[in-house]
């Protein structure tokens, strides 16, 4: 089980931090798709969807937002072993933590995080996103199927 999961950690944040690296490299401008679906770089140094955007990297609320970030990261990191102790499978919190993860190399090698994916329909766009991003939203989805859907493992007393 822990080559699985250190497969699917790795996985995640190679198969992001290539897709940026390349969207860094070949992304001079917006390449459209589709009607709906275009490619465009966008260094975003708040969290999702924009919000808590920070102009320079050694602001205040850069510093202290990346902070937050990584604690909780390291916290959910935390559980998901925690959890891995009681018999429990952490693919869904692994996911988060791989997105999260490579995020946080972004905001430290870049300055922000690199996004690069989007949804529009005419002039409504949905905020550009990246692979982690859609680690992280996967892996919170399945983290609330389990909460919701699973039932409890006993915790060795009767």
């Amino acid at each position: 089980m822990k080559n699985t999961y250190t497969a699917l950690f790795v996985g995640v944040i190679f198969l992001d931090q290539i897709t940026k690296l390349s969207a860094l490299s070949y992304l001079k401008h917006t390449i459209q798709l589709t009607r709906f679906f275009s490619f465009e770089l966008v260094l975003n140094r708040g969290i999702s969807w924009g919000l808590f955007q920070a102009a320079p990297t050694n602001s205040v609320l850069f510093i202290v937002v990346t902070s937050l970030i990584v604690v909780l990261t390291i916290g959910l990191a935390v559980y998901a072993y925690r959890r891995t102790l009681q018999g429990h499978t952490i693919y869904s919190e692994l996911l988060v933590i791989a997105g999260s993860t490579s995020n946080i190399i972004d905001r430290f090698v870049h300055g922000g995080v690199i996004d690069f994916l989007t949804f529009h329909w005419n002039d409504l766009y949905w905020p550009a996103f990246n692979i982690a991003d859609i680690g992280i939203v996967l892996g919170i989805l399945g983290m609330a199927f389990n909460f919701i859907f699973s039932e409890p493992r006993p915790s060795g007393g009767r």
